[in-house]
């Protein structure tokens, strides 16, 4: 057990609740555990999954998740069957949400827009880390890393579902979209929040491929570009995809 690793039994309520609701093997870590503690565990389980056939993946502690995920069983969502569902192509899914949050915009140039700055690295996973503005520190959430019973990691948003309310797409639509991501960039989820998800890919896209990976970015999530960008422009995010190994999504 890592040092900071805890039982179910230490664990607070929200933790306790989501591993139980889920019901996969599962580590916890702790909020005394270092960022790379967690990050060098989900390592060890990537590797270790490789060779028994499942994919880890990163939840912290998530009231509105927990909650989320009593109301998916409340409404009937069945594992088994979202599986079996025939996915849409995901190509074709983002295509279709470009066009749909841009048919109204009277300039898609300004849009698309012209970013000479220094371009954001995303290289680190913040799910799981809570920053504090005033001591300008970083704490870890108590988090779970679950090792999921699937090798196929875009079904992870299936296994740990989230998402279907406001812009955020639905359980078949994510999945679809992530095969999608995996099969074109290699492209693996690493954290789920009630609306977070961060994927990690092996290199950054390349650069004369970072402008089409930035619109798909912002028909998975319009607030990729909107809140998490300073020029609100598509090539601050195309920049960003060119440097960074790291993809991070936010619902608001």
């Amino acid at each position: 057990m890592n040092p900071n690793e805890i039982t179910l039994e230490q664990a607070n309520s929200i933790t306790q609740s989501i591993v139980t609701k889920l019901g996969y093997p599962y580590q916890i870590f702790s909020t005394a555990a270092s960022y790379q503690e967690v990050m060098n565990a989900y390592e060890r389980a990537m590797q270790q999954g490789r060779q028994e056939g499942f994919t880890p993946i990163l939840v912290p502690s998530d009231d509105v998740l927990e909650e989320y995920l009593g109301i998916l069983k409340d409404d009937g969502y069945i594992l088994e069957d979202t599986l079996k569902t025939e996915l849409e192509s995901g190509e074709e899914l983002l295509q279709k949400y470009y066009e749909s949050y841009t048919e109204d915009m009277t300039d898609l140039e300004e849009f698309t827009g012209v970013f000479d700055d220094k371009p954001t690295v995303i290289d680190r996973i913040s799910a799981f880390q809570r920053y504090n503005y005033d001591r300008h520190t970083e704490t870890i959430i108590e988090t779970i890393l679950f090792k999921v019973p699937t090798t196929k990691p875009w079904e992870l948003v299936a296994y740990v579902p989230f998402g279907g309310w406001n812009e955020c797409p639905c359980v078949e639509e994510m999945m679809a979209i992530c095969k999608y991501w995996f099969e074109k960039h290699g492209a693996v989820p690493v954290t789920i929040t009630h609306d977070v998800m961060e994927m990690r890919l092996p290199a950054p896209v390349a650069k004369q491929d970072s402008l089409q990976a930035a619109k798909e970015h912002f028909a998975f999530t319009p607030d990729r570009v909107y809140q998490c960008t300073q020029t609100g422009t598509l090539a601050e995010v195309a920049a960003c995809i060119a440097v960074s190994d790291i993809w991070f999504f936010w619902w608001d």
